[in-house]
């Protein structure tokens, strides 16, 4: 079984017993997904390829909302079947992975912009584990 540490707002969650938190599970996936999403493609210098284009799709970007809409989706879709990758690539090198951490299938992706204030958008993602459960990540994006 494979874990990761907890994090929370950008840290690491200390535990009551003094630890670092783990997380396993459903709980591992929606952190995977949300941490590629937010990771810009790059990034990390050792892994040019992780992260996602997300960041380019909103940031100073003129276009209409519908087009923006579209190309954040593509993105998004993107950056999960990275994820899928990994974990086959996880599972071919003998690590434990649970069926509720191994991304099955894309739900749904959706990227809706604030009525109230433009300059935000809201992406929600939902995928189905191999256990058969569902996993949802909500995450607000600026320009």
């Amino acid at each position: 079984m494979s874990f990761d540490l907890r994090i929370k707002q950008g840290d690491l969650v200390i535990g009551s017993d003094g630890d670092l938190e783990k997380i396993e599970d459903n709980e591992k996936l929606a952190q995977d997904i949300l941490k590629i999403l937010v990771t810009p493609m790059g990034a990390n210098p050792f892994h040019a390829w992780y992260g996602s284009l997300l960041s380019s799709s909103f940031v100073g970007n003129p276009f209409e909302e519908e087009f923006i809409v579209k190309i954040a989706g593509s993105q998004i879709r993107s950056a999960l079947e990275t994820i899928q990758n990994l974990q086959r690539a996880q599972m071919a090198s003998s690590q434990k992975v649970t069926a509720s951490e191994l991304l099955a299938a894309v739900r749904s992706v959706k990227v809706v912009r604030n009525p109230v204030d433009p300059r935000f958008f809201s992406i929600f993602v939902s995928v189905l584990t191999k256990a058969l459960n569902s996993t949802n990540v909500t995450l607000k994006v600026g320009l």
